[in-house]
Protein backbone atom coordinates (compact mmCIF):
# COMPACT_ATOMS: atom_id res chain seq x y z
CA UNK A 1 0.00 0.00 0.00
CA UNK A 2 1.30 3.45 -1.30
CA UNK A 3 1.96 5.53 1.91
CA UNK A 4 0.08 9.02 1.98
CA UNK A 5 2.27 12.08 3.70
CA UNK A 6 1.01 15.10 5.38
CA UNK A 7 2.48 18.44 6.50
CA UNK A 8 0.22 20.57 8.75
CA UNK A 9 1.26 24.21 8.61
CA UNK A 10 -1.16 25.01 11.75
CA UNK A 11 -4.55 26.09 11.52
CA UNK A 12 -6.20 23.84 8.72
CA UNK A 13 -3.34 24.36 6.13
CA UNK A 14 -2.68 20.95 4.74
CA UNK A 15 -0.39 19.73 2.11
CA UNK A 16 -0.87 15.48 1.71
CA UNK A 17 1.57 14.18 -0.89
CA UNK A 18 0.73 10.36 -2.33
CA UNK A 19 2.08 8.13 -4.75
CA UNK A 20 1.02 10.24 -8.21
CA UNK A 21 1.21 13.94 -6.35
CA UNK A 22 0.53 16.44 -3.85
CA UNK A 23 -2.64 19.06 -2.97
CA UNK A 24 -3.31 21.34 -0.21
CA UNK A 25 -6.16 22.81 1.56
CA UNK A 26 -6.66 25.89 3.11
CA UNK A 27 -2.95 26.87 3.20
CA UNK A 28 -2.59 30.00 5.22
CA UNK A 29 0.08 30.62 7.19
CA UNK A 30 0.60 34.75 7.26
CA UNK A 31 -1.48 34.40 10.85
CA UNK A 32 -1.74 38.10 11.06
CA UNK A 33 -4.84 39.74 12.10
CA UNK A 34 -3.63 43.12 10.95
CA UNK A 35 -1.71 42.52 7.95
CA UNK A 36 -3.99 39.31 7.26
CA UNK A 37 -0.81 38.76 4.59
CA UNK A 38 2.50 38.56 5.11
CA UNK A 39 4.26 37.55 1.66
CA UNK A 40 7.63 36.96 3.04
CA UNK A 41 5.79 34.22 5.40
CA UNK A 42 4.15 32.72 2.36
CA UNK A 43 7.38 32.77 0.68
CA UNK A 44 9.31 31.05 3.60
CA UNK A 45 7.12 27.92 4.56
CA UNK A 46 4.85 27.44 0.96
CA UNK A 47 7.85 26.07 -1.12
CA UNK A 48 6.29 23.34 -3.18
CA UNK A 49 4.22 23.54 -6.34
CA UNK A 50 0.52 21.80 -5.53
CA UNK A 51 -1.74 19.89 -8.14
CA UNK A 52 -5.01 22.08 -6.76
CA UNK A 53 -5.51 23.41 -3.75
CA UNK A 54 -9.54 22.82 -1.70
CA UNK A 55 -10.51 25.88 0.56
CA UNK A 56 -13.34 24.59 2.97
CA UNK A 57 -14.23 28.55 3.72
CA UNK A 58 -13.89 31.67 3.35
CA UNK A 59 -12.49 33.33 6.54
CA UNK A 60 -9.21 35.86 7.37
CA UNK A 61 -7.39 32.70 8.76
CA UNK A 62 -8.07 30.71 5.45
CA UNK A 63 -8.03 32.25 2.35
CA UNK A 64 -5.89 35.27 2.25
CA UNK A 65 -2.56 33.85 1.21
CA UNK A 66 -4.33 32.67 -1.77
CA UNK A 67 -3.53 35.08 -4.16
CA UNK A 68 0.00 34.96 -3.68
CA UNK A 69 0.00 31.31 -3.40
CA UNK A 70 -1.81 31.12 -7.26
CA UNK A 71 0.45 32.88 -9.00
CA UNK A 72 3.98 31.17 -8.02
CA UNK A 73 2.48 27.98 -8.75
CA UNK A 74 -0.29 28.33 -10.96
CA UNK A 75 -2.23 25.93 -9.45
CA UNK A 76 -5.68 25.74 -9.61
CA UNK A 77 -8.16 26.82 -6.48
CA UNK A 78 -11.43 24.28 -5.40
CA UNK A 79 -13.71 26.79 -3.68
CA UNK A 80 -17.10 28.87 -2.83
CA UNK A 81 -18.83 31.24 -4.85
CA UNK A 82 -17.45 33.47 -1.90
CA UNK A 83 -13.85 32.59 -2.47
CA UNK A 84 -13.86 32.44 -5.64
CA UNK A 85 -14.92 36.17 -6.33
CA UNK A 86 -13.12 37.29 -3.28
CA UNK A 87 -10.27 35.92 -5.80
CA UNK A 88 -11.43 38.03 -8.56
CA UNK A 89 -11.22 41.40 -6.55
CA UNK A 90 -7.46 40.13 -5.98
CA UNK A 91 -7.34 40.03 -9.29
CA UNK A 92 -6.73 35.92 -9.44
CA UNK A 93 -7.10 35.03 -13.15
CA UNK A 94 -10.42 32.92 -14.12
CA UNK A 95 -8.79 29.67 -15.40
CA UNK A 96 -7.60 29.36 -11.89
CA UNK A 97 -10.64 29.14 -10.45
CA UNK A 98 -13.20 26.93 -9.83
CA UNK A 99 -16.47 27.45 -7.89
CA UNK A 100 -17.54 24.65 -6.18
CA UNK A 101 -21.49 22.95 -5.37
CA UNK A 102 -22.61 21.07 -2.29
CA UNK A 103 -22.47 17.56 -3.40
CA UNK A 104 -19.90 17.98 -6.38
CA UNK A 105 -18.21 14.76 -7.10
CA UNK A 106 -14.56 16.06 -8.95
CA UNK A 107 -12.21 13.55 -10.47
CA UNK A 108 -8.70 15.82 -9.86
CA UNK A 109 -5.19 15.18 -11.39
CA UNK A 110 -2.76 12.82 -9.87
CA UNK A 111 -6.52 9.93 -9.66
CA UNK A 112 -7.36 12.10 -6.49
CA UNK A 113 -11.29 12.33 -5.95
CA UNK A 114 -13.37 14.57 -4.48
CA UNK A 115 -16.43 15.14 -3.03
CA UNK A 116 -17.66 18.62 -1.78
CA UNK A 117 -20.40 17.86 1.13
CA UNK A 118 -21.97 20.91 2.69
CA UNK A 119 -20.83 21.53 5.89
CA UNK A 120 -21.31 23.93 8.61
CA UNK A 121 -18.73 26.75 10.38
CA UNK A 122 -18.50 26.27 14.22
CA UNK A 123 -21.69 27.61 15.72
CA UNK A 124 -23.41 28.14 11.57
CA UNK A 125 -26.52 25.96 11.50
CA UNK A 126 -27.37 27.68 7.95
CA UNK A 127 -25.35 29.01 5.39
CA UNK A 128 -23.39 31.90 6.49
CA UNK A 129 -23.11 35.02 4.86
CA UNK A 130 -20.78 35.46 2.03
CA UNK A 131 -20.29 37.16 -2.06
CA UNK A 132 -23.08 36.23 -4.32
CA UNK A 133 -20.94 39.12 -6.51
CA UNK A 134 -17.30 40.49 -6.32
CA UNK A 135 -16.91 42.53 -3.64
CA UNK A 136 -15.26 45.55 -3.76
CA UNK A 137 -11.32 45.22 -2.94
CA UNK A 138 -11.25 47.47 -0.27
CA UNK A 139 -13.26 44.69 2.04
CA UNK A 140 -10.35 42.72 2.08
CA UNK A 141 -8.30 45.08 3.73
CA UNK A 142 -9.48 43.71 7.04
CA UNK A 143 -10.63 40.76 8.85
CA UNK A 144 -14.95 41.68 8.39
CA UNK A 145 -14.51 41.55 4.74
CA UNK A 146 -13.33 37.79 4.17
CA UNK A 147 -17.30 36.77 5.25
CA UNK A 148 -17.28 32.72 5.67
CA UNK A 149 -19.42 31.94 2.96
CA UNK A 150 -20.45 28.38 2.04
CA UNK A 151 -18.59 25.82 4.12
CA UNK A 152 -16.94 22.58 2.67
CA UNK A 153 -15.84 19.44 4.06
CA UNK A 154 -14.22 17.44 1.24
CA UNK A 155 -14.13 13.77 1.50
CA UNK A 156 -11.13 13.00 -0.80
CA UNK A 157 -10.46 9.29 -2.07
CA UNK A 158 -6.66 8.71 -2.89
CA UNK A 159 -4.14 5.43 -2.65
CA UNK A 160 -6.85 3.32 -1.71
CA UNK A 161 -7.68 5.59 1.65
CA UNK A 162 -10.37 7.89 2.43
CA UNK A 163 -9.52 11.52 4.06
CA UNK A 164 -12.56 13.59 5.40
CA UNK A 165 -11.15 17.30 5.81
CA UNK A 166 -13.54 19.67 8.23
CA UNK A 167 -12.22 23.09 8.04
CA UNK A 168 -14.12 24.01 11.53
CA UNK A 169 -15.75 22.57 14.57
CA UNK A 170 -19.15 21.46 13.19
CA UNK A 171 -20.50 19.75 10.32
CA UNK A 172 -23.82 19.21 8.92
CA UNK A 173 -25.94 16.54 9.75
CA UNK A 174 -27.74 16.42 6.75
CA UNK A 175 -25.26 15.89 4.52
CA UNK A 176 -22.75 14.10 6.50
CA UNK A 177 -24.59 11.59 9.19
CA UNK A 178 -23.22 8.47 7.74
CA UNK A 179 -19.93 9.07 6.08
CA UNK A 180 -17.01 6.51 6.66
CA UNK A 181 -13.55 7.43 6.04
CA UNK A 182 -9.99 6.24 7.14
CA UNK A 183 -9.03 9.46 8.72
CA UNK A 184 -11.14 12.62 9.92
CA UNK A 185 -8.97 15.57 9.50
CA UNK A 186 -10.87 18.16 11.62
CA UNK A 187 -10.70 21.63 13.11
CA UNK A 188 -11.76 21.53 17.07
CA UNK A 189 -10.60 24.86 18.16
CA UNK A 190 -12.99 26.05 20.77
CA UNK A 191 -15.43 23.54 20.29
CA UNK A 192 -19.12 24.09 21.68
CA UNK A 193 -20.48 21.92 23.92
CA UNK A 194 -22.62 18.72 21.83
CA UNK A 195 -19.30 18.72 19.52
CA UNK A 196 -17.99 15.61 20.35
CA UNK A 197 -21.22 13.90 20.09
CA UNK A 198 -22.01 15.33 16.41
CA UNK A 199 -18.54 13.68 15.54
CA UNK A 200 -19.61 10.14 17.05
CA UNK A 201 -22.97 9.48 16.22
CA UNK A 202 -22.74 11.06 12.52
CA UNK A 203 -19.23 10.28 11.48
CA UNK A 204 -17.28 6.59 11.17
CA UNK A 205 -13.68 6.94 11.16
CA UNK A 206 -10.26 4.76 11.92
CA UNK A 207 -8.19 8.48 13.26
CA UNK A 208 -9.70 11.62 14.36
CA UNK A 209 -6.56 13.82 13.15
CA UNK A 210 -6.62 17.33 15.53
CA UNK A 211 -6.10 21.02 13.50
CA UNK A 212 -6.76 24.19 14.01
CA UNK A 213 -6.25 23.77 17.68
CA UNK A 214 -3.00 26.28 17.79
CA UNK A 215 -3.52 29.75 18.70
CA UNK A 216 -3.27 30.63 15.35
CA UNK A 217 -3.21 34.77 15.58
CA UNK A 218 0.51 34.16 16.39
CA UNK A 219 3.27 33.55 13.67
CA UNK A 220 4.49 29.70 12.90
CA UNK A 221 7.83 30.24 14.89
CA UNK A 222 5.94 31.30 17.68
CA UNK A 223 3.12 28.15 17.29
CA UNK A 224 1.59 26.11 20.45
CA UNK A 225 -1.53 24.26 21.04
CA UNK A 226 -4.01 25.51 23.42
CA UNK A 227 -5.95 22.49 25.70
CA UNK A 228 -8.73 21.85 22.84
CA UNK A 229 -7.41 17.95 22.14
CA UNK A 230 -6.93 17.34 26.08
CA UNK A 231 -10.70 18.60 26.43
CA UNK A 232 -11.97 16.50 23.52
CA UNK A 233 -9.93 13.52 24.87
CA UNK A 234 -11.43 13.43 28.48
CA UNK A 235 -14.68 13.88 26.93
CA UNK A 236 -14.04 11.00 24.96
CA UNK A 237 -11.40 8.24 26.53
CA UNK A 238 -11.47 5.45 24.04
CA UNK A 239 -11.33 8.09 20.69
CA UNK A 240 -8.62 6.79 18.36
CA UNK A 241 -6.17 9.72 17.13
CA UNK A 242 -3.33 10.56 15.47
CA UNK A 243 -1.94 14.13 16.29
CA UNK A 244 0.83 15.41 13.44
CA UNK A 245 3.65 17.57 14.13
CA UNK A 246 3.54 20.83 13.21
CA UNK A 247 6.03 21.40 9.80
CA UNK A 248 7.00 18.10 9.48
CA UNK A 249 5.57 15.60 6.86
CA UNK A 250 4.40 12.83 8.65
CA UNK A 251 3.31 9.58 7.34
CA UNK A 252 -0.32 8.69 7.89
CA UNK A 253 -0.92 5.71 9.93
CA UNK A 254 -1.68 2.32 7.91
Amino acid sequence: MDKISVKWYGINALEFRHSSGSFMIDPYVSRDREKLYVPTEVDKYITSKPDFVLMTHAHWDHLPDMPHILKKTGTTLYASRTACNMMRACGVPEKQLYELSYGETLHLPGNVKVTALESRHMGTEVEAEGYKEIPPRELLDARPGWKCGETFAFLIEVDGKTILNCGSANLCKDTMHGVECDYLVCGISRYKPGFPELLTQNLSFRYLIPTHHDEFTLPLDKFYLRDDMQRLTAELPDLKYFEIPVLQWTDLPQ
